[in-house]
């Protein structure tokens, strides 16, 4: 399969226009939209980048790019899949990501080097009550409304409190391809959510670019999260909107082959635009941002140490992690603090292998 479009001349130029109209999209399409929606799948996927903070979209380079940076697919040169799982609050919240990469041989633009990425975020909550069935039975006084005194009957009806679970799913189809200097890549995500018997459905799409060594060993990556915003249709009737999120980010890899190490020092600083006010690191009106800043040291490109801030700078917000590798094989462990002082930390696993 061969598609191609000509190029035209002094492409490499091309993607600093089309990165700042897409900010003027962002702004323009971030209207109305509904706080924290979908937020299940805002923590992304890999254990690797959970350890550097989340700062990741300039680093790109494994299939957690499909959530990260899209455009990072065209630097896979093999097939790879990973698979990641974390829990919180015991096994409370499950939390699972799984994500297959490949280079192809065809590309959209005109360019090189194209990948295509499958990925899946899924987010599961069990043993929810559900206690709207037995309102009739608490409002002792009649009045339509159970009140803190009428509650206690729960107590007493326990054997009649439903027990459901809430199961929150995204696919997503991702592609990236080489233009000249840049990267260039984009996913298109499908939304599932369902809570006892209720549900949503909706789609959404993200586009991304990633510049290695803009200046000397720094990378620049940028991603335009929920470009157009992302509907939302629940079963109930009501409709929400996915803000969109302009996340941009550098990343610096310096090699030390005298000690035969390398350190890739990343930042990004996620940005939104739906009045989320003190519950992110900064904000100013309807605009609020959290940054994120990892670092990671390889050893012999085998055994790896990573540390990074997750949206804050407080010990709750410190993250860690390590890995070793044995191709065609990658174990990766995560750690993040208790961002939400709650005696709770999170713990993630993931595993690739290259194929």
């Amino acid at each position: 399969m061969q598609l191609k479009r000509v190029r035209p001349a002094g492409g490499g130029q091309v993607p600093g226009a089309i990165i700042l109209a897409l900010v003027f999209v962002c702004l323009a399409g971030s209207a109305q939209a509904t706080k924290y929606a979908g937020a299940f799948m805002e923590n992304g996927g890999g254990a690797r980048a959970l350890g550097m903070g989340g700062a990741f979209t300039a680093v790109a380079d494994d299939p957690s790019a499909t959530f990260w940076n899209p455009a990072g697919l065209a630097n896979l040169g093999q097939k790879e899949i990973l698979l990641m799982h974390s829990e919180r609050f015991g096994d409370l919240i499950d939390r699972d990501f799984v994500s297959y990469t490949q280079p192809v041989d065809w590309n959209i633009f005109g360019g090189a080097d194209s990948g295509i990425g499958l990925s899946v975020i899924r987010l599961g909550v069990d043993d929810i009550p559900f206690t709207e069935q037995l309102t009739d039975q608490l409002d002792t006084n009649g009045d339509g409304v159970v009140d803190g005194d009428e509650i206690v009957g729960l107590l007493d009806l326990q054997d009649d409190i439903i027990y459901k679970s809430d199961q929150e799913l995204a696919l997503m189809f991702s592609y990236g391809e080489r233009l000249g200097a840049w990267q260039v890549g984009g996913s298109v995500k499908f939304i599932r959510q369902s809570i006892g018997q209720y549900s949503s459905l909706g789609v959404g799409a993200d586009v991304a670019f990633l510049r290695p060594r803009v200046w000397r060993q720094l990378d620049f990556g940028i991603k335009f999260q929920d470009l157009t915003t992302t509907y939302l249709s629940w079963s109930t009737g009501r409709n929400e909107l996915i803000t969109p999120a302009i996340v941009p980010a550098v990343a610096w890899r310096q090699p030390v082959p005298d000690w035969n190490m390398d350190f890739t020092l990343a930042g990004s600083l996620e940005s939104r635009f739906d009045n989320r006010g003190d519950a992110d690191q900064y904000s100013s009106g309807s605009f609020s941002a959290n940054a994120h800043v990892g670092l990671e040291i390889g050893f012999s490109h085998k055994v790896f140490l990573r540390g990074g801030y997750d949206s804050g700078f407080s010990a709750g917000n410190l993250t860690a992690g390590a890995g070793f590798r044995v191709n065609p094989l990658t174990v990766d462990y995560a750690y993040a603090g208790d961002s939400l002082d709650i005696d709770e930390v999170t713990h993630r696993i993931s595993l690739s292998f290259r194929f």
